[in-house]
This record gives structure tokens, sequence and C-alpha cells, in this order.
């Protein structure tokens, strides 16, 4: 039978193998440093002292410039270290006021200080390489893959609609970085990015720069190449030569016909600095028709309101679709009209609208509101003048 002082001290070796054993199988698996390093200790990588937020404000001058904070690794890993690192910059918009937020991203993907540890990492790196050509070769995928050199030992590249990404090996790290794509200064920044981070790292450890990241001089700020869905200025037509005095009196014959009031327009281009122009051409042409007669013995006056509009000519016909369309409800125009350009409808006002080509046009006879007969002879002679106008139409 076996002591209590001998069971201890057999317990107490079983505990010393089992743990060293464990040791062993954790540095197997893991081919980080050892469980005693610490997690400061310098042979640890560190994403965000790799690729510090200086970089970045050297890039995008004058930007502003936050950092996410690192990511750490997994646990299972060993030693925690600084597995990745973000950073979010503030850049304008091409087509507003606002600013938009494009993100630099460092991911270590593998790295080691054992003795083939190097051999190892430039297998890993190849079979990435391969699986990531394989992807991109995919239909939909739009991923353009390049060889890069000037990184590390070894780069390739990966260009998006979105960002641009450079995985790279240097001796035992590999990599991958990230920048949101913004404009053509988007790659040669991320090229500078990465190239830095591979002079940050030698044979298992971080060590300083020879040099700093080279600053830009200034951000560029991409174009705004949206098409605007308007036709420029000189594409308007006259409204008061679409409908003229002489169209008014040969309508409305037994009525005095006023000279036209003219009403001058302006496009708008939103955009990151807003733009005005100026109609050369009125697109709003206002006539008043009236006469005084005897109704029943009394004086009795009868007045009609003209109002020709060029409501928008568009940059193509399926924009010009679609402001009729959206003309149709805002009006609450029902009712069709045959035999006026491309399309045309009334509503209850007496106002027409029509579309023909890009050109959408509205005409409208007010007058009779509150009598029936009245109200029907303005629908008569709004319909007679859509006639000429539509005939006019380009």
């Amino acid at each position: 039978m076996m002591s209590i002082r001998s069971l201890v001290a057999h317990s107490a070796l079983a505990i010393s193998v089992l743990a060293a054993a464990d040791a062993g199988a954790q540095s197997v698996l893991t081919q980080n440093p050892p469980a005693t390093a610490s997690p400061a200790a310098s042979g640890l990588p560190d994403a965000c002292k790799l690729m510090p937020q200086s970089d970045l404000e050297a890039l995008f001058p004058g930007r502003p410039v936050t950092s996410k904070g690192p990511t750490l690794s997994a646990i299972y890993k060993g030693p925690q270290y600084a597995e990745g690192c973000q950073y979010g910059v503030q850049l304008p918009s091409p087509d507003s006021k606002l600013e938009t937020a494009k993100f630099a991203t460092l991911n270590i993907m593998k790295w080691g200080a054992q003795a083939r540890a190097q051999s190892e990492a430039a297998e890993t790196f190849a079979s990435m390489r391969d699986a990531r050509e394989k992807s991109a070769a995919a239909p939909n995928a739009h991923i353009r893959i390049e060889p890069l050199s000037g990184v590390g030992d070894e780069a390739f590249q990966e260009t998006t609609n979105y960002d641009v990404v450079i995985r790279a090996r240097k001796d035992d790290l590999i990599f991958s970085l990230s920048l949101g794509m913004y404009s053509p200064q988007t790659q040669p920044n991320a090229v500078a990015l990465a190239a830095q981070v591979a002079k940050r790292w030698r044979a298992g450890a971080m060590i300083e720069a020879a040099a700093p990241i080279a600053s830009n001089g200034g951000v560029d700020i991409p174009a705004d190449t949206r098409v605007s869905d308007t036709a420029p200025g000189d594409q308007w037509p006259d409204a008061c030569a679409l409908l003229t005095p002489d169209d008014l009196r040969a309508v409305f014959g037994d009525m005095k016909v006023e000279p036209p009031r003219k009403t001058m327009g302006q496009i708008k281009y939103y955009s990151r600095v807003d733009r005005v122009e100026d109609l050369p051409k009125p697109i709003r042409c206002n006539y008043e028709a009236r006469k005084t007669g005897l109704v029943d013995g009394r004086s009795q006056t009868v007045a009609n309101s003209i109002e020709m509009i060029v409501s928008n000519v568009a940059s193509t016909v399926e924009s010009s679709r679609n402001r009729y369309v959206s003309s149709q409800k805002v009006g609450d125009a029902n009712t069709p009209v045959v035999g006026l350009g491309d399309e045309a409808s009334v509503n209850i006002m007496n106002q027409i609208y029509i579309r023909k080509g890009v050109l959408n046009v509205s005409l409208r006879v007010g007058g009779g509101e509150h009598d029936q007969a009245l109200h029907a002879d303005a629908r008569r002679r709004a319909l007679e003048l859509a006639k000429v106008v539509a005939a006019r139409l380009p």
C-alpha cells in the first residue's frame, strides 16, 4: 500500500509530465513562441505597429484618420498579438457635400520564426495565390489579379470596383492589406502602405523601417462621373414659340388675348460643388383671354388663363418616360389623349401633359371651374391648342 507522502510525490510527477507534454503539443500546433513568452515580446507581430496611423496621415494629408483599434489573435494560437488593424479615412465625396469613409485594413495571415518558417511561408503563399486566381476566374467574380513587385519578397494585387487588396510575403510573414477604392490614387497608396509593412519585418521580428513613408502632396478628389438626366440648356425649346399669340387668337377669336408673360428658368446640378445653369429661353408662357358681354341683361366677364410649360428636356428617352409618369401621378392625369406626341393625358383641371421623345410639356386652360358649360368650353380650347403645340415639338 502506497503511503500518503509517496502518493503526493507520484501525483506531482504525473502533473509535471502532463504539463510538459501539453506545452510541447501547443508549440507544435501553433508554431508561435512558447507559452511562457510575454504578449509584449518583440518576437510577436503587431499589425498596428506594422501599419501605424502616421502612414495613413502621410498619404492622406489634412484628412481625418480614425483608428478602429487592433484585432487580437485567437486564443488558441498562443500568446495573443495584434493580428489585424483598421483605420477609417474621411474623404470628400465626388457627388455630394457629404464625406465618405474609406477603410485601410491590415491582416497578418501567417508568421513564424522557426528554421523552416520561410520556406513554409513561401509554399503557403503560392497555394494562396493559386486559390485566389481560381476565384478570380469565376464568371461573376469581377476581380483582376496582377503580380506586384517592390513589396516584400513576393506579392500580388487584387482590384475590384470597391477596393485594392495586396497580399504579400516578407520572409516568414504573410499579410494582406486592403484600401477602399476612391480615385486613381488608391492603388499607389495601397502599394506604399504594403511596402512599408514589409520593411518593418525581418526574419521573425519587427524592425524600424529605414525611412518614413513618402508623404503625398494632397488628396485626389475624383471627378463626378454621373451623367445628368437633364439635357443641356441649349436643347430646351422656347415655351412662347411652342404656343404663340397668333395660336391663341385663332382659338380664342371671340376674346381679347393679352401679351404673354414669360418666365425664365434654371437647371440645377447637385454635386460636391453645386452648379446652376441659366436657360436661355423661357420655360413658361402665360396668356390671359377675356371677354365681356350681357347675360340676362347684366354685364358678365368670362376669362381664361392659358399656361404653356416646358417641364423637362431629358438626356435619354427612358428618363423622359419616367418624368412623364411622375407628372401624370402628381397631376392626377388619368385620362389618355390620343394623337398628341408619343403619349399624352389630361386631368380634371384641363391640364394636358404631353411627351414626345425626350421632351415633356404641359398646357392648361383655366376658367369655368364653377360653371360646367364654361369648364367644358375651356377643355375644348385646351385640346385645340394642344394639337398645335404637339405638331411643333421636335
